[in-house]
């Protein structure tokens, strides 16, 4: 069963909350409420699946070299049911969870007439512009570009939002984390230099800063991957700050728990190695060492990939 707590956290990071609307031909437009998660891990799919239900699709490659994408989508009731179940941990998506469910009660609480042969008759013109509001705020709530001023730093976290558990921060890094070993090459070293790294990419600064208050991290700006796209932020955690971190929330992650693991490993072999000098430079690290930091860089480069796995 998937905590409530580590599926908001999953949705913030690749869910999609809003409405969609179907033009009909010479009647009104329709609206129905969608929630949908993609996410190339079927396994993670599956087991939300289980626990709140869900229709699966194959959306196939993103890009030629990539691997598969798949979806879990819910509608109207369904949808429904699911926000319900999440939105009182949303932090990113909450204005869109609660835009869906406010939509949902007024739906509910209306009555739809039908003609003699049983078809709905036509919407009011009140209640066309009503529910097309609703679905142009959800629309700009989800528009990955700028969206106005007021909105650049995302939605505001409330005192009943301050604290973030683990469960939560766990399902955001299996959303939208890298956890990685990486490898550079120092002025005063004949070997190269490994460091584990763990970061965690958004464009919702407010939500960053909460997540660092507790569990710590440094926040840098992240240029956007594309020039019309909302300016997006970086919580990076590097050696002091990755233990305490994955003290926390290790036990909770699902996708990326293999990384975890080997960044534990990883942690555990620099701590047992010292590093000596020759003279004002830093002696070269035997082979084996060296040799076993490198496995691990690979090992948690290959879990990381995008592209098909050979």
């Amino acid at each position: 069963m998937i905590p409530s707590e580590y599926l908001a956290g999953f949705m913030d990071g690749e869910g999609y909350l809003g409405l969609a609307r179907i033009r009909r031909r010479n009647r009104t437009s329709e609206y129905c409420l969608r929630v949908s998660i993609y996410n190339s891990n079927l396994a993670i799919l599956k087991e939300i699946q289980r626990t709140v239900g869900g229709t699966m699709s194959d959306v196939g490659q993103r890009r030629p070299a990539w691997k598969p994408s798949y979806a879990l989508i819910w509608t109207n009731a369904a949808a429904a049911g699911v926000v319900r179940r999440v939105s009182p941990f949303l932090r990113i998506k909450s204005q869109q969870g609660a835009a869906l469910l406010a939509f949902n009660e007024h739906i509910r609480a209306g009555r739809r007439l039908r003609n003699r042969a049983g078809h709905l008759l036509p919407l009011s013109v009140r209640e066309v512009k009503f529910r097309e509001g609703i679905y142009r705020r959800l629309k700009r709530l989800n528009r990955k570009g700028p969206v106005g001023r007021r909105n650049r730093e995302g939605p505001r976290v409330s005192i009943h939002q301050a604290k973030v558990s683990p469960k939560y921060v766990a399902g955001l890094l299996d959303a939208e984390g890298a956890l990685m070993i990486t490898k550079t090459r120092v002025a005063d070293c004949s070997s190269p230099s490994y460091r584990p790294r763990i970061s965690l990419s958004n464009a919702h600064k407010g939500v960053l800063e909460t997540i660092q208050r507790r569990y710590g991290g440094i926040i840098a700006n992240q240029a956007a991957p594309r020039a019309e796209w909302k300016h997006a932020y970086q919580l990076v955690w590097s050696e002091g700050t990755i233990e305490s971190l994955l003290r926390s929330v290790q036990v909770h992650l699902r996708v990326k728990r293999r990384q975890a693991m080997i960044l534990n490993d990883f942690m555990r072999q620099r701590k047992t190695t010292e590093q000596g000098r020759n003279g004002f430079l830093f002696a070269p690290l035997p082979y084996k060492v060296l040799a076993f930091r490198e496995g691990l860089r690979r090992q948690i480069k290959v879990l990381n990939k995008r592209g098909v796995l050979e």
